[in-house]
């Protein structure tokens, strides 16, 4: 009994441990931004400073070099809500017709879709850029959300595809019994035992959305600039604007851990309903 309190202990110490280690570039790159300019770039790095939201308001303003954030950070959220639905809205009927019996080809189509996710992004720029030409869609909103939907919409199914193979198949034929369409049964049936799956889905979109960089980097120039890519406006060739580029940094990452602070139960219950028979 003892040894294993110590085990517990001694876990518990060394995930604490690690958890401070990762807080430290967080935690570097928020002090920064609320120093002031003459600090900032100070070496080495002085922590006696009156904090200032003097960077935030340069950065979301376009006072200092770089362009105004404030739009890029609409862009990027646009994108995201944008691609967030369109998976979700592709992913939830996708992970039911793979998960019904009646369908045969289910298991090998499953395993396909799965197997796209190893696809890297890199390679499908320069087609993206050729197709985005010749449609006139570059550095629109759509050529953003439609390639961050397919990227993202792999990982979704299974997600959801799991949780639903969970889910008792007699509610299934008890709800077609009754009168229900597939369509009515998912939407009456399955939908309200998807919740928390579908929330996690949605959360790994947005977030992974959210941080995409090189495909709005190659596929847009100044209307759906999002933010990641106005990061780098901050680094020029006579140096580095730290206090500004903690500061975009700090806006871009802080939705990101509100979300998550906020919905981590519903990621936990996502992700564990669809492991655990």
């Amino acid at each position: 009994m003892a040894n294993r309190k110590v085990s517990a202990w001694s876990g518990q110490l060394v995930l604490w441990a690690w958890l401070l280690v990762s807080l430290v570039p967080i935690v570097f790159m928020v002090v920064t931004s609320l120093k002031p300019p003459s600090v900032a770039t100070s070496v080495p790095p002085s922590w006696s400073f009156r904090p200032t939201l003097e960077n935030y308001a340069k950065v979301l303003t376009g006072g200092g070099a770089g362009q105004a954030f404030g739009p890029l950070v609409l862009n990027s959220v646009i994108v995201t809500v944008g691609a967030t639905v369109l998976t979700v809205v592709l992913a939830v009927p996708a992970a039911y017709a793979l998960s019904l019996r009646e369908f045969r080809p289910r298991r090998f189509l499953s395993s396909w879709i799965l197997s796209t996710y190893m696809f890297p992004p890199m390679v499908s720029v320069v087609p993206l850029f050729i197709l985005a030409g010749n449609l006139g869609l570059f550095d629109t909103y759509p050529i953003l959300i439609v390639p961050y939907a397919a990227i993202n919409l792999p990982i979704a199914v299974w997600i959801l595809r799991s949780t639903i193979l969970q889910i008792p198949y007699a509610l299934h034929e008890a709800a077609m019994l009754d009168g229900l369409t597939r369509w009515g049964t998912m939407r009456r049936v399955l939908w309200p035992l998807l919740v928390p799956s579908v929330a996690t889905t949605a959360i790994l979109t947005a977030v992974l959305s959210w941080n995409e960089f090189l495909l709005a980097l190659s596929l847009t120039r100044q209307d759906a600039k999002t933010a990641p890519v106005g990061i780098m406006e901050f680094t020029g060739m006579f140096g580095t604007d730290w206090g500004m580029l903690t500061a975009a940094s700090t806006v871009i990452v802080a939705p990101i851990v509100v979300l998550t602070l906020i919905l981590r139960r519903r990621i936990v219950s996502g992700l564990t309903f669809g492991a655990v028979k």
